[in-house]
């Protein structure tokens, strides 16, 4: 009899310890990958309206098409805005590190490099290095885990995730990412100087289900410095669409 209570209670032991190994939350490295798989794609396209908005309220609308392809571990993307006529025509070519800009008015292409990373992208409130993040390349090349907490975002239970940056890449100190627990999408952003001050604040909205992917189909960057802002609305994404390398 006290063989059998001895396994039963061994049976109990094994039963509550696969359960708590299932309910057991995600560790930060977990999150992280999560995150930036689900930001990536194997191939992608989109349009998206971007708006620049002043600190007086002013705004300037422009569209772009953006193409994003994953071979061989190799990221590309390409950007290409669509209008106004002041733009048109103007591409952003990304592989991997690698960037150029291609300035039509010019006739030039130009390569953007080492500290040039952290200036405006055409303008807007991001940087070409957010460009880089938010396009294909995820926070995990040049982020590292240094904190992870539970939280709620309005009613949406969250992680927490704190990153600082690997081997002193990244022009950022810190970046506080709220991650959905359910989707692994990134709720908001917050960018950190090197001073330790709040510079930028992303924020994502309108997350959709399309093609068995969940996507926001609006970002706000919002510059904490200056008060100005930059809106970018999706108006197509399609990600079964055939897409060549030759594209890029």
């Amino acid at each position: 009899m006290k063989k059998i209570w001895i396994y039963v209670v061994m049976a109990l032991i094994t039963v509550m310890s696969a359960f708590g190994a299932a309910a057991a939350p995600d560790s930060g490295e977990v999150v992280l990958a999560k995150l930036d798989a689900t930001m990536k794609a194997e191939q992608k396209y989109m349009e998206q309206e971007m708006v620049l908005v002043t600190v007086s309220g002013a705004e300037r609308s422009r569209t772009v098409a953006v193409w994003n392809k994953i071979v061989d571990d190799e990221e590309m993307m390409l950007l290409r805005f669509l209008g106004p006529a002041n733009v048109k025509g103007t591409g952003f070519l990304m592989k991997n590190d690698d960037m150029w800009l291609y300035l039509p008015a010019l006739g030039k292409v130009k390569r953007i490099a080492g500290s040039a990373k952290q200036g405006s992208f055409m303008g807007s409130d991001l940087s070409y290095e957010d460009m880089e993040a938010l396009g294909s390349k995820g926070f995990a090349q040049t982020y590292q885990v240094k904190g992870l907490n539970e939280t709620k975002y309005g009613e949406a239970p969250v992680y927490q995730l704190v990153l600082s940056p690997q081997n002193g890449a990244g022009s950022y100190s810190q970046l506080e990412i709220l991650v959905d627990q359910e989707l692994y999408l990134p709720l908001q952003i917050i960018y950190y100087g090197r001073d330790g001050q709040a510079l930028k604040k992303l924020t994502t909205f309108d997350h959709q289900h399309v093609d068995g992917r969940w996507v926001a189909s609006r970002l706000q960057m919002e510059d904490l410095k200056k008060g100005s802002k930059t809106v970018l609305k999706v108006n197509q994404v399609d990600f079964n669409a055939t897409i060549d390398e030759s594209v890029f």
